[in-house]
């Protein structure tokens, strides 16, 4: 079981921002490389807690420490300024501020050059958008990433239709300000919760097909776009995606692989038949899906 410690690794405009740091018992006198995680919640929901222990757990056993942050989410805030930045400053905080801090609350060492990234959707965006940094991850993992995000699937509106969710009970979430660094976890145990206005106005967005652009905002999507960063050289990515994952298809995943494969890069991808966005949910040791996204740890462990 990891022990977890956690840390402001940032304050901005009076807002601190939190990270949780997990560790394991073992290897006390090892010097461990670091995993950031990165929640997903189509930059609107979420929050560091959405890690599941079961992956944490794992990635301590495999010696990682484990660093999972919050992060400020729009649309109060646009993407880059608020997750884009924050998870990139969380980065860079792990690498430069977290190792004397871990030696000295809880005896751990970390190598500070020996980091990768993985996250859950808009997460794992986000952990693509850190091969930007000047000492970038040494692997990123993947898992059912926003890619390509001016592809028409991310701006269609759905032809399902939406629960009746009321514009004045939505737009509370633009009286959230200053930019909340937590929110409510996407899916409940049963589905979506429409009696939160941030979760409604998301999923409303989204049917609408007006999400993505309303959280980038600045229409400046060069700058948000992992694809824009793709080039020899880039980090070794493993992907994990469903072929039934309604919100983002799977076909961006497979197109992303390509790329990247054409260009040299070491790359990976496992499709699961019949999954949908968020297949994990729960993973467990022993289950099918605590198997799938271990094989993505074993990638991240191999490169480090």
């Amino acid at each position: 079981m990891a022990e977890r410690k956690a840390y402001i690794f940032k304050e901005v405009a009076n807002t601190k921002i939190a990270a949780d740091v997990y560790y394991g018992k073992e290897g006390i006198n090892d010097t461990h490389p670091i995993a950031l995680y990165v929640h997903g919640g189509s930059f609107t929901l979420g929050a560091k807690e959405m890690l599941n222990k079961n992956y944490s757990n794992k990635l301590t056993e495999l010696g990682f420490v484990v660093v999972s942050p919050n992060y400020r989410l729009a649309p109060t805030i646009n993407v880059f300024d608020g997750p884009v930045t924050d998870v990139r400053d969380a980065y860079t905080w792990a690498a430069s501020k977290l190792p004397a801090l871990l030696e000295k609350d809880a005896n751990v060492h970390v190598d500070p050059k020996r980091v990768v990234v993985f996250g859950h959707s808009c997460g794992g965006t986000l952990a693509l958008l850190t091969a930007l940094l000047p000492n970038p991850p040494l692997a990123i993992l993947d898992l059912f990433g926003m890619i390509y995000l001016q592809n028409e699937a991310f701006h269609t509106a759905s032809t399902k239709p939406a629960p009746p969710l009321e514009d004045d009970f939505v737009n509370k979430v633009y009286k959230d300000i200053p930019p909340p660094t937590a929110g409510p976890s996407p899916f409940g145990p049963n589905g979506p919760n429409f009696a939160d206005y941030r979760v409604a106005w998301m999923f409303k967005r989204i049917n609408q097909g007006k999400h993505m652009s309303e959280v980038i905002a600045d229409g400046d999507y060069a700058r948000v776009d992992p694809a824009t960063l793709f080039a020899k050289g880039f980090p070794p990515t493993y992907f994990i995606h469903g072929t039934a994952d309604f919100l983002v298809p799977h076909s961006i995943s497979q197109r992303a692989h390509d790329e990247l494969k054409n260009l040299g890069v070491e790359t990976q991808i496992e499709l699961i038949e019949g999954a949908g966005h968020g297949f994990d949910a729960g993973a467990a040791p022993g289950d099918e899906k605590f198997t799938i996204i271990s094989r993505g740890f074993d990638f991240l462990k191999a490169h480090v």
